[in-house]
């Protein structure tokens, strides 16, 4: 190797050296100090890019498990209100058997048709009054046939704008929400006068009606209609229990897949520490080495004073 003094190549090696010992040993201190093995997009590109995909359905995944519990929350205020009416229904159904038996008198009868007509009210007020985040839940605001009244839970991740007829995340449970008016019920109608009084049974049953003739026969008719609201109210809790399950499984695999991603997730992008800790010390071995060697190289100029 010839001497020179204008070019020191062993000092320019050695240099070179020393610059890529420390930019490796501070990318592994910042990896430790971080957490994080990419810590900008020339670390890793294209885990980078895998990475923050699967952060938008993590974080997606973890909202939509927020989503369904209010879902759930909203259903369980409906299905209470769903479980008072069936139990007005049932009561009035007794007492509609009660009075289908020849043994009461007429004067009887009217004090079964009184109390019936108490729980019709109550039936109303329960159909308003049911209410969550000051959305009412069984006044028929709620129709799966019509879009401006669907109600629909975001279950998942993405939405479903490529696949609108088959969704995936989204489900409408409108239909479980049962309006209960007495009216949509069939079980009676409702005057302006929002009183007891009010509330109209069919014109032979009620006391207020000329037609009144509340014989056993009458109670009998009454009570299949009665009946039959039992069945769809019933039926519109079914179907609320199966939205209720269908969301459970939903909530439980998004709970799995949740895990699932941020476990390759971190694989990605989270620092092997044992790894990162030797490469700092392999660096910082090799930058005490290649200082040494540059204090070494910056003296050979100095040798060809020698030579003069």
């Amino acid at each position: 190797m010839a001497i020179s003094v204008n070019t020191n190549v062993p000092s320019l090696i050695a240099q070179n050296s020393l610059n890529r010992s420390l930019s490796a040993m501070e990318k592994a201190m910042q990896q430790l100090t971080t957490g994080k093995r990419i810590n900008n997009a020339g670390d890793d590109a294209a885990g980078l890019v895998i990475s923050e995909n699967m952060k938008v359905q993590i974080n997606g995944s973890n909202k939509a498990m927020d989503n369904v519990q209010d879902a759930q929350n909203f259903a369980a205020v409906a299905e209470g209100g769903m479980i008072t009416i069936g139990d007005h229904l049932q009561r009035i159904n007794e007492l509609l058997i009660q009075g289908a038996n020849d043994t009461n008198s007429t004067e009887s009868r009217k004090a079964i048709l009184v109390e019936i007509k108490q729980r019709l009210d109550d039936i109303n007020v329960i159909s308003q009054a049911t209410q969550f985040n000051g959305r009412t839940m069984l006044d028929g605001s709620f129709d799966p046939n019509d879009p401006d009244k669907q109600f629909i839970v975001q279950i998942g991740p993405y939405s479903d704008t490529a696949n609108p007829d088959n969704p995936l995340n989204t489900i409408d449970i409108s239909g479980a929400f049962a309006d209960c008016h007495i009216s949509v019920l069939g079980i009676g109608t409702t005057t302006d006068s929002g009183t007891v009084n009010g509330i109209m049974l069919p014109p032979e049953l009620d006391p207020d009606n000329p037609a009144f003739d509340p014989t056993g026969d009458n109670f009998r008719l009454y009570m299949d209609t009665i009946q039959a609201a039992v069945g769809t109210v019933t039926d519109a809790r079914g179907l609320l229990g199966g939205y209720l399950n269908r969301m459970t499984a939903n909530y439980d695999n998004l709970s799995i897949m949740v895990e699932n991603l941020t476990t390759a997730k971190s694989r990605i992008t989270d620092t092997d520490v044992a790894e990162a800790s030797s490469e700092m010390i392999k660096q910082q071995i090799l930058e005490q080495v290649s200082g040494s060697m540059l204090t070494q190289a910056n003296q050979l100029p100095s040798l060809a004073l020698s030579l003069i």
